[in-house]
């Protein structure tokens, strides 16, 4: 409506050489109803509150509804309001939100929306627009609502039972099958006592209340204290797979942290690939064990993404550096080359456990696995969910330590 002051000083320079008061009227009102029409315009845009509430945590697959409440804080009235809204194409379960709607002296109205978490990452949601005028449509003026918020969609988990895992650690809260690894905070009955058992295990008692020497068993366990190293280079993986296979690896290892920390286990997390918000690459979170910890690594694994980053070997004695001696290092890569396995070959020798987990089909595996078997490393092809079962299947690997 920019037109309209300048058709208004036509007019009044036609009113002055014309000298007629009609002319001098017309400009009047129209003058007084512009400038009315614009105060009333910009009195309802500062009084339009825009709230928005959704769940902004979800998981793959999951939906998240955003209800944006528009209120109206004036006494006077918002003859037309119009408020769009449109969310990211990996969120589009529809278009967004569009509507048009009057509102009433201190009204509020509420719509909603879906949001559809086809694919992990972290995505804005919003700011909206918003635009509102008089009765006449003299005035048309535009605004945002408030600041963009970031909804989390987390990598999808895979529920595991009992991978093979294996630690060199003595002492835990994970079930062991190998009774060596007795933990004395685990205790599991009693039993008669026998020469060589040593007196600080006599449970005192059941002895004075059996009246015959008693000692107590304790049940086998091992610690996993971890660290998961993602592999998200992309020359690392091949061309034609790799979206499918890095979107894979961090399946896994999502599903594989969730697992962990659910039997109370201390996990890190570390990858090569780029942090979405900081643009980091090559960062380690220190293992940390709970809940929240849990969720935290998760986002982190919502947030990253493929990068032209180091090699995983190189960065492996880094990524490492802090982590005490038989801590479990799994590495997820594409298939394990030789600079990998060489490199977790020498994590080996320096006391701790790696596992290398490999994501993307190989036909020829069984000469990886060998190789890694050689250089004392234990290797599994989780190229898909199918390989996943068996893993939580297969036995204990000679040499490989102990699986819980």
């Amino acid at each position: 409506m920019y037109q309209l002051p300048v058709a208004l000083l036509l007019l009044l320079a036609i009113a002055i050489l014309l000298r007629m008061d009609i002319i001098f009227y017309v400009v009047y009102v129209l003058a007084g109803s512009y400038g009315l029409a614009r105060w009333w315009a910009a009195r309802n845009l500062k009084s339009l509150r825009i709230e928005r509430r959704f769940t902004d945590r979800i998981f793959t697959g999951e939906n998240s509804t955003v209800t944006v409440r528009l209120v109206n804080r004036s006494l006077l009235p918002a003859p037309w309001v119009r408020y769009d809204e449109t969310a990211a194409p990996e969120l589009a379960g529809a278009p967004g939100l569009t509507s048009a709607l009057a509102l009433g002296p201190r009204e509020a109205i509420e719509m909603e929306y879906q949001l559809v978490g086809r694919r992990r990452g972290v995505y804005p949601v919003g700011p909206g627009r918003i635009a509102t005028g008089d009765l006449f449509g003299i005035a048309d003026l535009k605004g945002a609502s408030e600041e963009a918020r970031r909804l989390v969609v987390y990598p999808r988990v895979i529920p595991l039972t009992r991978p093979a895992l294996t630690s060199r650690a003595p002492y835990g809260s994970m079930p062991s099958r190998q009774p060596i690894y007795a933990d004395p905070a685990r205790v599991g009955g009693v039993r008669e006592y026998a020469p060589g058992d040593p007196v600080r295990s006599i449970h005192w008692p059941t002895s004075a209340r059996t009246a015959r020497l008693q000692v107590k068993k304790n049940d086998p366990a091992v610690s996993l204290p971890t660290a998961l190293l993602l592999d998200l280079r992309a020359t690392a993986y091949s061309r034609q797979l790799l979206h499918n296979s890095t979107e894979w690896a961090v399946v896994v290892a999502a599903s594989v942290a969730t697992y962990l920390i659910e039997a109370r286990q201390e996990v890190g997390l570390g990858s090569n690939g780029r942090d979405t918000l900081t643009g980091a690459t090559c960062w380690t979170i220190e293992p940390r064990q709970g809940r929240g910890h849990l969720m935290k690594l998760l986002e982190w694994l919502a947030r990253v993404e493929v990068a032209e980053a180091e090699a995983l070997a190189s960065w492996l004695p880094r990524a490492v550096t802090g982590l005490t001696w038989g801590a479990t290092v799994i590495a997820v890569s594409a298939t394990g080359d030789d600079e990998t396995c060489a490199s977790l070959h020498r994590l080996r020798r320096a006391g701790l456990n790696p596992i290398l987990l490999a994501v993307e089909p190989h036909a020829r595996f069984e000469l990886v696995r060998e190789r890694c078997r050689r250089l004392g490393v234990v290797a599994h092809l989780v190229a898909d969910e199918a390989d996943l079962r068996r893993w939580q299947t297969t036995g204990i690997h000679a040499g490989s330590g102990v699986r819980p």
